[in-house]
């Protein structure tokens, strides 16, 4: 069956879809969102959201939000906790397939038109219109953007793969005594030197603890070994593991095509994770704000094309990636002594906090090492 034209076809009903197609939809742009799953699904993700990405939303979360963090003890090689307070929230912590689902009524309330358990399999341009093919359907819309995640099919299909490196990361979601959950209240973990190349985390929500490690891909031979050695350093004897899941974080290493033609791409199809973090919805969101206004005006005007989407995620994205991803190097390299930054220097660590709450980009904090400056500037240069 060939449904009836649309403007746009957004494929993949994660944060950076789901606010593409919310914001077209504001300004009464007909708009198709698929997913390939039946919602609400379960997202593998450690679901805390920075309060930056939070602030990019123009309504309140606070229905779908789990706990809201202050708090985060930092430890080393699994010993010599270290607590940090902070007087603004930090991390807000959600279930994704709840959160996710929430976004999608929002933008369904602004008149977007969602049809899920819709598999895209196939992506053709044919003279002015973009067919997208399901099991099911062939879709009809004047432009496609991908938003569908680690393994984009419009990226594939686009022949939009390439310069991609992957961090690896598993998670569980763990249930303990109230007492122990009571403990994490507010609180969030990170440990930064046990995990080569990487950190683990603990993230508390309403009804148990979501624990995670991730490193890059190249060095994850060991990581459910270690996931298990975090998990028994907790000290909480008496849990169960409700959701064990493992997942790929796909971060561009250089620049990279995020448009072509009549298709552009969003968020992790885009490649757009911090590479220092591994945090993606940000810049999920943020990629798909940015590409709003191109849209609307390649809509409006026959000859604009999508190219100003490229200029806009190299100025406000790459470019703090590219700079994030110099800092992991850092923190890879030199674990101890990050530990010992944040453990000793008031300045780093509110340097953190403001990085997380957006008041603060990477780009303000390249020249400002103090100390470490040398360091640093010798990484930039590798």
């Amino acid at each position: 069956m060939v449904r009836q034209s649309d403007d746009v076809i957004v494929d993949g009903a994660g944060p950076a879809g789901v606010t593409l197609a919310y914001e077209l939809a504001k300004r009464g742009i007909r708009v198709l969102l698929l997913e390939k799953e039946k919602l609400p699904r379960h997202k593998c993700c450690a679901g805390g959201i920075t309060r930056k990405a939070v602030k990019l939303l123009d309504f309140d979360i606070s229905e779908v939000v789990e706990d809201v963090v202050y708090e985060i003890s930092i430890t080393s090689d699994l010993r010599s906790p270290y607590l940090r307070q902070h007087g603004q929230p930090l991390i807000y912590t959600v279930m994704r397939d709840v959160f996710d689902h929430f976004l999608v009524k929002k933008a369904q309330q602004r008149g977007a038109v969602l049809i899920d358990g819709q598999n895209v399999r196939r992506i053709q341009m044919s003279g002015d219109w973009v067919e997208v093919s399901t099991a099911d359907n062939t879709l009809r819309s004047r432009l496609v953007a991908g938003a569908d995640g680690t393994y984009s099919v419009v990226a594939r299909e686009l022949g939009m793969g390439r310069s991609i490196e992957y961090g690896a990361a598993i998670g569980s979601e763990i249930v303990v005594p109230e007492d122990e959950l009571a403990r994490w209240k507010s609180r969030a973990q990170m440990e930064l030197v046990c995990i080569p190349g990487g950190y683990a985390w603990v993230f508390p929500k309403r009804n148990h603890l979501s624990i995670g490690v991730g490193c890059l891909a190249s060095r994850a031979k060991h990581l459910n070994r270690l996931h298990q050695e975090f998990l028994n350093s907790l000290g909480t004897s008496d849990y169960s593991i409700s959701r064990f899941s493992s997942h790929l974080i796909p971060t561009c290493t250089k620049g990279r095509l995020v448009w072509q033609d009549k298709a552009l791409l969003l968020g992790d199809a885009a490649r757009l994770a911090d590479p220092l973090t591994g945090e993606g919805i940000h810049n999920s969101i943020l990629s798909a704000q940015l590409a709003v206004p191109v849209i609307e005006n390649s809509l409006v005007h026959a000859n604009a094309k999508l190219e100003d989407y490229q200029e806009a995620v190299e100025e406000k994205i790459m470019s703090e990636l590219r700079i994030a991803r110099v800092l992991s190097k850092f923190f890879i390299r030199f674990p101890h002594l990050a530990f010992g930054m944040l453990n000793r220097s008031d300045a780093t660590w509110r340097a953190g906090c403001a990085l997380m709450s957006g008041e603060l980009k990477y780009a303000d904090i390249k020249g400002k090492a103090g100390r470490f400056k040398g360091i640093v500037n010798r990484l930039f240069r590798t």
